[in-house]
């Protein structure tokens, strides 16, 4: 129950809808307790030879109570499972919403697969369970209290003798009720696996046929289905001796009523019409006896389900909350980095071991160094993509925690080595960093980025579509749209990590100084390997193992016998090397 009150309150804006369904829903049960009671009096009426207008007023109450019975139904099918509906669009706007509030570290424990798994299968089997799982409970409920009723008030003894067998039901009950949870557990989390292994698949499918791993990949799925099919069965089994045991019981009870009943009727202790009643309502018994099952069913299915989707809502940030609310920072770029030291979650090795660093707003810093160094590292801690210690990492001399990190990140502008790209326009893609961008700034973006020649060659310019994950375009045309995308925000702080690897190098030159003369006063943090970049820029840092092994002017490290000027002169060789070979 207590997964179920999470979800109640996804019903109160349909209260009234809720209200009339059941109300219809009640109409008809209490209807179809009336039948059997008019055939009844029919039936006890004909040995005393009534007129034809008395069994015409009866057939007029039957047909009536049909006919109520018939839009009732209706009724309650229209304002019981419509809210239902709506409740599965509302749980899923919330669940969307919430995912968009997650960070990184989040993602990082969760398969994508899974996730999607659970905002689809689980949320239908939520929808099931809400709308038609209660819906027959409320059903069940009232038809059992209203025949058990009617038919104590016909022959108590008989009911007394019918209800002999019933204890069984609940021996079933609670000897299946473990297994059929566990097992819907198993099958929920199977499916997962699934969904996980189709969306890793499909996103990877250029590596699949590159490496001629088609059929490996199409044994391993038809092993988890095959695992899936086999968990479903020993449900199905489950079922397929619960159900059959109920209507055993039920079955037994009709026995009993036909052996004992009929013999009253003889003896005359009961008439005819009041026998016919009592089998009418033990039949109607059979169907919430069989519902049992089936409500038990969906009740486990859905509590299933609403317990993977809890996990999900009941999961929070991990970034540290701003005692501020959210607002439009003054933000100038001024950075101050203070004994930095930062591990990854379940990670006890230092990716970063306590940095000091300096950053005037409006320079340009290069980040260099070997793999794992850092660099990206400490990219991801300024736009809070993780939480550095307290204290550790100021901005405009404010501790980067205390500003919230969707006002914050409003200021940056970044770019990763393998930018993602959304399958829509390249427009679409470059206006969402601010979507009211008019089309003159989006083309002086691109022709910041130099991508004009490159649209000069697309069919469509900058409404052709770049497909899932930008598949259509090379990356260097990637990296050119999502640097073009940051540019347009006009961030006060600009971080590229390392966002020029698929260029040139005169390429790259062309698009530093298009951006450096576009976009004044703005904080420039650069992550590069080449380190002819770092000649453009005011400062470069070499990272090491974590920590800050060098750091100046290109001139002033050149000065030195360092790691810099090793890397520096190795690349200049190398780069001589190409040309000669050319």
């Amino acid at each position: 129950m207590e997964h179920v009150r999470t979800f109640i309150h996804y019903m109160k804006p349909y209260r009234r809808e809720i209200l009339l369904g059941t109300v219809a829903l009640l109409l008809t049960d209490l209807v179809g307790l009336v039948i059997p009671w008019l055939i009844k009096q029919v039936i006890d009426l004909l040995p005393n030879d009534p007129a034809q207008s008395v069994l015409m007023q009866y057939a007029g109450w039957l047909l009536l109570a049909a006919l109520v019975q018939g839009l009732a139904r209706y009724g309650w099918r229209r304002h019981l499972f419509g809210p239902s509906r709506k409740m599965e669009v509302d749980i899923f706007n919330h669940l969307f919403q919430h995912f968009l509030t997650l960070d990184r570290r989040f993602y990082q424990k969760h398969e994508i697969g899974d996730l999607m798994s659970r905002a689809t299968n689980d949320l239908r089997a939520v929808k099931d369970f809400l709308g038609l799982g209660l819906l027959v409970v409320l059903d069940a409920v009232v038809v059992i209290i209203g025949c058990f009723s009617l038919m104590i008030y016909i022959n108590p003894k008989l009911t007394l003798y019918v209800l002999m067998p019933l204890p069984i039901i609940s021996v079933l009950f609670f000897t299946f009720i473990r297994a059929i949870s566990i097992r819907h557990q198993s099958i929920q989390e199977n499916l997962s696996r699934i969904t996980s292994m189709v969306q890793e698949n499909l996103v990877g499918i250029r590596v699949l046929h590159a490496f001629v791993q088609e059929k490996n990949e199409i044994r391993r799925f038809d092993r988890l289905n095959r695992d899936h099919i086999d968990k479903n069965m020993s449900l199905a089994k489950m079922f397929g001796l619960f159900t059959p045991s109920l209507v055993f019981v039920i079955g037994i009870a009709a026995m009993i009523t036909l052996w004992i009943g009929g013999k009253q009727v003889i003896d005359g202790t009961i008439t005819l019409g009041s026998f016919v009643a009592f089998n009418s309502y033990l039949m109607m018994l059979s169907w919430p006896m069989m519902a049992i099952g089936y409500v038990i069913n969906l009740w486990q299915k859905g509590v299933t389900a609403m317990r993977r989707i809890q996990h999900i809502l009941d999961a929070q940030s991990s970034l540290i909350k701003a005692d501020t609310e959210e607002r439009e920072a003054d933000i100038r770029g001024d950075l101050e980095i203070t004994g930095l030291t930062f591990s990854y979650p379940n990670n006890e090795a230092k990716a970063l071991d306590g940095i000091d660093l300096n950053i005037e707003a409006g320079t340009s810093v290069a980040f260099i160094g070997m793999i794992g160094a850092g660099k990206s590292t400490l990219m991801q801690l300024i736009p809070r993509m993780y939480d550095a210690l307290p204290g550790s990492l100021l901005l405009d001399g404010k501790p980067l925690c205390d500003i919230p990190a969707t006002a914050l990140r409003r200021h940056i502008g970044y770019v990763e080595q393998e930018p993602f790209l959304f399958s829509t326009t390249i427009r679409n893609n470059i206006a969402l960093a601010r979507p009211e961008a008019t089309d003159e700034e989006i083309e002086a973006m691109v022709r910041c980025v130099h991508l004009t020649p490159d649209l000069e060659r697309f069919p469509q310019g900058l409404d052709t579509v770049v497909g899932e994950r930008g598949v259509s375009v090379s990356g260097g045309q990637k990296q050119r749209i999502a640097l073009a995308r940051a540019l347009i925000r006009k961030p006060r702080i600009l971080i590229l990590d390392d966002a020029f690897s698929s260029l040139d190098v005169e390429t790259e030159s062309i698009i530093l100084k298009n951006i450096r003369s576009s976009i004044t006063g703005t904080t420039t943090l650069i992550v590069t390997h080449r380190l002819s970049l770092a000649r453009q820029v005011d400062r470069v840092v070499v990272l090491g193992d974590g920590k800050i092994l060098e750091e100046g002017a290109h001139e002033r490290l050149m000065q030195q016998d360092g790691v810099y000027r090793r890397i520096y002169t190795n690349q200049a060789l190398a780069r001589e090397m190409e040309i000669l070979l050319q």
